[in-house]
This record gives structure tokens, sequence and C-alpha cells, in this order.
């Protein structure tokens, strides 16, 4: 089953040390320009092939993009849970919702500045 999750909710998950797997869904090159402190990518469009060799079918798994107007997060949750995922989260305010809170953010953009 898919279920969006909050910033806020994301963000307690993070703190309180909870077991899940952040997955940036953007093209790589997005990913290391900018993505949330520790977030893997796997890019959408390689998902459905990777995923297998990445992540347990029991993990917990939160998916993100860009931000609310991106689709690539609810496709890849979406194909995450037809190759048989079950705990599937899914962050619609992504990167954009993330950034605005001043939450932590890490990749070449920040490289050389206080993030």
């Amino acid at each position: 089953m898919i279920r969006d999750i909050s910033r806020e909710e994301l963000k307690d998950m993070m703190d309180g040390g909870e077991s899940f797997v952040l997955i940036n869904v953007l093209d790589a090159e997005d990913f290391e320009n900018e993505h949330i402190c520790g977030s893997i990518n796997l890019p959408v469009a390689t998902i459905a092939r990777d995923a297998d060799g990445i992540l347990n079918r029991n993990d917990t798994v939160v998916v993100h993009c860009s931000g609310p107007a991106c689709t690539a997060s609810h496709i890849a949750a979406e194909k995450l849970e037809s190759l048989g995922f079950s705990d599937i989260w899914r962050f619609k305010g992504g990167i954009e919702e993330w950034k605005a809170a001043g939450y932590c953010l890490e990749g070449m953009a920040y490289k050389g500045k206080a993030a």
C-alpha cells in the first residue's frame, strides 16, 4: 500500500532514528546537485530494474522527487508496489518543501557552503 507522508512526519522519522530507506527518484545529475541528507538515489527510470538489488522487500521505503508538481515519486511508488514492496510512503513535498523548512540538504550545490 502506498501512503502519503508529510514533511513533519518524515522529519520525525529521521530524528527518531526509525529504520527506513529514503529514496530520491530524480535523475543522477539532479541527485548529485541537491538531495535530502541521508537519501539514496534510485531514479524512477531504473527503479523497476534496480530496486531488488538495492532494497529488501520488507524495507520501509519513502520516495520523493523535487516537489508537489513532480510526478516521479508517484510513478516510483507504483512501480515498487508492483514489484511486491508493501511499506511504501510518498513525500509529495519533495526537495522544495524540505528546503523551505530549512532542513538538511547536501550535494554539489552546497559544496563549500554551510547548509
